[in-house]
């Protein structure tokens, strides 16, 4: 991953990359087919439809025919080092994140803020979750889990939790210096994708003027509803501008996407090339047109929107950077982005979803491409002394400074260039792209 490590701990959140779609099939295992299930019925399957989905099924290599796993027997297909996208992972977990809107675990993610001196902080903390009912809050510093030092943790400890009723214990000092002791007990929670809507007072050319601020954490459809009420919210207290916060948001589902950028866009551009889906030359059928629609709400005549981003910040996420550019000023305020130009429709088969690549993405004016990530307007660290959506947490007081001047801050740009790049673990989802 592009500027970004990450391991797994603390019942690792699955992809936001799952999906249904495509013609997946999730056979019984009694359906009378002998040969269902069997790990070499499971090879075949993946292996036809990799040579007949996979968008670089014309350079893929031959599979790795002793590999230990289906997982990587299917990896073994991947056309590296180009295709750092693909993965498995069990219908069950996609399910779950997509269809049930909901996740068994804590509910928090850390910052590696200084791996030579094994400095872990509190990055995100779901507001259903256990962790946050314990007490656990961003910007926390991590003392021991269950007993472990943080560099116990770095190296493995503490391991993934996916199952309820597990208990931890976490010492932590807040950012007031102030040490606690966190009980919590692993539970399955509903996941709260739009958090922290509310706006602000600011100015702009020495007038004053209200800003929204919106929160973002996954692309799926059980949260348009959220995401419709919070422009309509914006509306109503007469926000003029716009500040999307999609630092962490590693993607999710297409039409969300789209649904998304309608509602930053308004209704002047309904009907206009929001997205192109292109995929592979044996399935040109399947090429299709993503285009704005007329939406619910809308802040009227909107012509930018800042969006705070992140090396997290991935796939569906680019999307809606990418596909709004042709229409308005999109100010980007924080790190390059992840680049994840590609998107799935995810194959199911025996409890198992392969999400592999199938096809890229363009916007209005033919821009894709952007492996390399997109760069940031403004750059600026991350801020873990502050709670998101607070104006004066870093990344946030960049924007309402770039409403207030027309410029990036030149602080933040110095901060931004000698600051490491935060490595995470935690309950991170992967980049994902989804056509359901």
């Amino acid at each position: 991953m592009r500027r970004l490590w990450i391991l797994l701990l603390a019942a690792a959140l699955q992809a936001c990359g799952g999906g249904g779609g495509g013609g997946s099939t999730t056979p019984v295992a009694n359906s009378g087919n002998p040969q269902a299930c069997t790990v070499a019925d499971q090879r075949q399957h993946v292996l036809d439809f990799m040579r007949s989905e996979y968008y670089w099924y014309s350079q893929m290599p031959a599979p790795d025919a002793n590999a230990a796993t289906l997982d990587a027997y299917f990896r073994s297909m991947l056309y590296q080092p180009t295709d750092r996208f693909s993965f498995s992972e069990s219908t069950a977990a996609y399910e779950q994140l997509f269809d049930e809107g909901t996740f068994t675990g804590y509910g928090y993610s850390l910052a590696v803020v200084d791996a030579d001196n094994a400095i872990l902080r509190v990055r995100t903390v779901e507001p259903q979750g256990p962790a946050y009912a314990a007490g656990l809050r961003r910007g926390d510093t991590i003392v021991s889990i269950n007993g472990l030092t943080p560099a116990q943790v770095l190296a493995g400890g503490a391991g993934p939790v996916s199952a309820e009723g597990v208990q931890r214990t976490i010492v932590v000092r807040d950012t007031a210096g102030n040490q606690k002791t966190l009980q919590m007990v692993s539970k399955t929670f509903p996941l709260t994708p739009v958090q922290d809507v509310k706006v602000v007072d600011a100015t702009r050319n020495g007038q004053p003027v209200k800003v929204g601020y919106l929160g973002y954490s996954e692309f799926v459809t059980y949260s348009l509803a959220d995401l419709q009420n919070a422009i309509s919210a914006f509306t109503q207290q007469g926000a003029t501008e716009l500040v999307l916060d999609l630092r962490y948001n590693g993607g999710g589902d297409v039409a969300t996407s789209r649904d998304l950028a309608s509602l930053v866009a308004g209704a002047r551009v309904a009907g206009q090339l929001f997205a192109a889906l292109r995929y592979n030359d044996k399935n040109q059928a399947s090429n299709s047109d993503y285009r704005f629609i007329a939406p619910s709400a809308s802040i009227p005549s909107l012509s930018r929107v800042f969006v705070i981003a992140s090396g997290s910040t991935a796939s569906a996420s680019e999307l809606v950077i990418n596909g709004l550019k042709p229409f308005l000023n999109v100010v980007t305020v924080g790190e390059t982005t992840y680049g994840k130009p590609y998107g799935f429709e995810p194959f199911s088969y025996c409890g198992t979803t392969y999400n592999a690549v199938n096809f890229e993405v363009f916007n209005a004016a033919g821009v894709g491409g952007y492996t390399a990530g997109l760069p940031p307007t403004c750059p600026a660290p991350d801020d873990l002394d502050h709670a998101l959506g607070d104006p004066n947490e870093g990344r946030f007081k960049v924007a309402l400074g770039y409403i207030a001047t027309g410029q990036c801050a030149q602080q933040a740009q110095s901060a931004a260039i000698s600051s490491r790049p935060q490595a995470t673990i935690g309950e991170m989802p992967r980049p994902g792209m989804v056509r359901r």
